[in-house]
């Protein structure tokens, strides 16, 4: 018995097809963001005036949305526009719609306003940047003070919780937000918005078979789609493959629409191969390092750890002086001599010219694919065999990826798969964002919307399996972008430009401890660096250059999408 049922109210949706993507170039992208799911539905409600099929999806993006992210700004007032279009959602849902709909904003004051409007919304931009600062601290007293003042607002309480929600589930300390909750000046309306967010914070907060009874008390009637999904979820990271996959099944017909889900039940059914630790006899590890002795010692157990079958490994102290080297001697004591080389350079020359100095051993250009490793990752047991697996038959693919996530829990996405917007950048006289690239999850929390496979332009370099062959076609990876930032976007389009793109493998996850995005920036020294790589970057490649790389990674992601859309209405039917 599926325990996971939710009211048929939506109208029948037809799944992705390469018509939609004519209106939507970006739609194959992915929707698991709330940002994206906005703008979709704009685009979408111009269309629905006059077509019925668009006006239908319209209202089953705004269903789900209020129900996946019922505090994303915005959101509420899309379920008023799909009640205004016809969908039944009940008196319960529709209070607390038009609840949300009706949030004031933090940090606001129109130059109309009052001058005592205006001094509050000074005072609240203060108190964001102050909420900023404690989150990335460790002192729980003063969060809980800070959160105590905010959250008992009886007017903007609930617009705290929704500016403050994920950086309470990322602190990694369960009793902060699940106390935060309790802080809220609940009206009865919302009440049931109370129990959806403390679902979440289980989902996120505690092991998947306690969290499981949770969300199945969540009222299918208001949250009959969320409660679907992730209940489906948690009983897949329960080992209930099979009941997940049936789960997620009934709720694919439903909304096929979207992508990210396609992509995740297409893999349930046809799970991308495993290699066999006989077919690494070609694969070379390599790692380098610099001043990471601590992190390194992890990287390297993790590697001893999980299964590599023949690889051998290579690893280059890159002008270190801590302990790094005593640390790969060891290493090389536990690996043995004979799989487990060590390399060492005087003085450190940076990330893209420490690979290409490994990539030039004799060793490593007679191997067909080789591995890279940051040296502050966490390794599950199978990393390269469900690496190599997807691509052990294929010379197409220039680089192969994973899921990244942090290294503690709740495991906060830090990448996925990249690609281009499907548009370019408007010429302003402001320096543009030529390369502009779609990171479709953005340092959110890890719902299970990623566990896919597919081909794109890029994926992250902090574990990554390269075909040689591409390395050999793009000259390995470029000087200028030292001492790291970009240079593995950079090779990966190069290798999309010569018809090896890259493969994302989001079925495996790996953990990584340091952050490297633009917004994970630690000083202003290191947003320099960051800012000037990109501008290197987006420099680089003109429009000429790029412009036929996005329409052909649009139609690879769209021929991908649809293939597995015709799969799975082959496999479930369709909604009538």
């Amino acid at each position: 018995m599926n325990h996971f049922e939710f009211p048929k109210i939506l109208p029948p949706c037809k799944p992705f097809s390469s018509e939609l993507s004519e209106h939507f170039p970006g739609w194959a992208l992915g929707m698991a963001l709330p940002d994206t799911l906005l703008d979709i539905m704009a685009e979408l409600f111009q269309l629905a005036r006059r077509d019925p099929e668009s006006k239908a999806m319209n209202m089953g993006m705004a269903l789900w949305g209020v129900q996946a992210h019922p505090l994303a700004p915005g959101m509420g007032t899309w379920g008023i526009k799909s009640l205004n279009m016809g969908l039944k959602l009940g008196p319960i849902f529709t209070r607390i719609l038009l609840t949300m709909s009706k949030l004031p904003k933090l940090g606001e004051a129109k130059d109309t306003d009052s001058e005592a409007a205006q001094e509050t919304a000074l005072v609240e931009k203060e108190a964001m940047q102050t909420w900023h600062t404690l989150a990335r601290q460790d002192d729980k007293k003063l969060i809980l003070r800070f959160l105590s003042t905010v959250l008992k607002d009886p007017k903007k309480g609930l617009s705290w919780l929704q500016h403050v929600w994920q950086d309470l589930i990322l602190l990694g300390r369960p009793d902060i937000p699940k106390a935060a909750l309790d802080m809220v000046d609940w009206a009865d309306a919302t009440r049931p918005l109370k129990e959806r967010m403390e679902a979440e914070w289980a989902v996120y907060c505690l092991p998947p078979e306690k969290a499981l009874p949770v969300v199945e008390k969540l009222d299918p009637s208001l949250w009959g789609l969320w409660r679907a999904y992730i209940g489906g979820e948690l009983l897949i990271r329960m080992g209930e493959t099979e009941a997940g996959q049936n789960v997620l099944a009934g709720l694919w017909k439903a909304i096929p629409w979207h992508v990210n889900l396609t992509l995740k039940l297409y893999d349930l059914f046809k799970a991308p191969a495993i290699a066999s630790p006989e077919e690494t006899h070609d694969v070379t590890i390599l790692v380098y390092s610099w001043n990471k002795a601590d992190l390194l010692a992890d990287t390297l157990q993790s590697l001893l750890d999980s299964e590599i079958g023949h690889a051998k490994i290579i690893a280059l102290n890159n002008g270190s002086n801590d302990e790094t080297e005593a640390v790969l001697r060891k290493a090389q004591d536990d690996f043995g001599a004979d799989r487990f080389s060590v390399e060492t350079l005087p003085v450190n020359i940076g990330a893209p010219a420490a690979r290409n100095w490994l990539l030039a051993r004799p060793e490593v250009k007679a191997s067909k694919w080789v591995a890279f490793l940051d040296d502050d990752v966490i390794l599950p047991p199978d990393w390269l065999l469900r690496l190599l697996g997807p691509v052990r038959n294929r010379d197409d693919i220039g680089v192969v990826g994973c899921r990244i996530t942090a290294a503690t829990p709740p495991y906060s996405l830090q990448s996925a798969d990249y690609n281009l917007f499907s548009e370019q950048t408007p010429n302003t006289k402001e320096l543009s964002d030529q390369v502009r690239v779609f990171e479709n999850c953005a340092g959110g929390l890890d719902s299970g919307l990623f566990t896919y496979t597919r081909p794109c332009l890029s994926v992250s370099g902090c574990c990554h399996l390269l075909n040689i062959r591409s390395v050999e076609q793009t000259d390995g990876f470029d000087l200028r972008y030292t001492p790291s930032q970009f240079d593995d976007l950079d090779r990966d389009i190069r290798s999309n430009q010569i018809g090896m793109p890259a493969l994302f493998v989001g079925g495996l996850a790996v953990r990584h401890i340091q952050h490297s995005s633009l917004a994970q920036s630690k000083d202003t020294k290191q947003m320099g660096q960051i800012l000037g790589n990109k501008l290197k970057l987006d420099t680089k490649y003109t429009n000429k250059k790029l412009i036929p790389l996005r329409e052909e990674t649009q139609q690879r992601s769209d021929r991908d999408l649809e293939g597995k859309s015709i799969f799975l209405v082959d496999q479930l039917g369709m909604n009538t």
